[in-house]
């Protein structure tokens, strides 16, 4: 269910023109970035890189740990992306919340 809402809100964010793909497509941003998505499979590399835009932005990181990105965004190629709403990545993230196939790094202790 909740998988069904939180692709939902991600294709409202590509129909809208406010994800953006990638981790080089997440680094080339200055700013507007709300909220970091990404596939647990990704390498160490880009990790390290998502968690310094993470710092830059200040904005969460979401992990999916039991379900594919890129089966979400239904581009199976896709494994971290950039959400550029402020009120969706809102809504994503409370979907997200509670849910074990999702994991919330914010900074700090969690």
């Amino acid at each position: 269910m909740e998988n069904d809402k939180i692709a939902a809100y991600l294709g409202f964010c590509i129909r809208a023109g406010k994800l953006t793909f990638g981790v080089d497509g997440a680094e080339g941003l200055r700013k507007g970035v709300y909220l970091l998505i990404a596939d647990g499979t990704i390498s160490e590399n880009s990790k390290k890189a998502l968690e310094k835009l993470r710092e830059k932005f200040t904005c969460p990181l979401l992990w999916t740990e039991g379900v594919s990105l890129g089966e979400l965004l239904h581009r199976p190629q896709v494994k971290a992306a950039a959400v550029r709403e402020k009120h969706l990545a809102s809504a994503i993230l409370a979907a997200a919340e509670g849910d074990d196939k999702y994991k919330i790094y914010s900074g700090g202790n969690n």
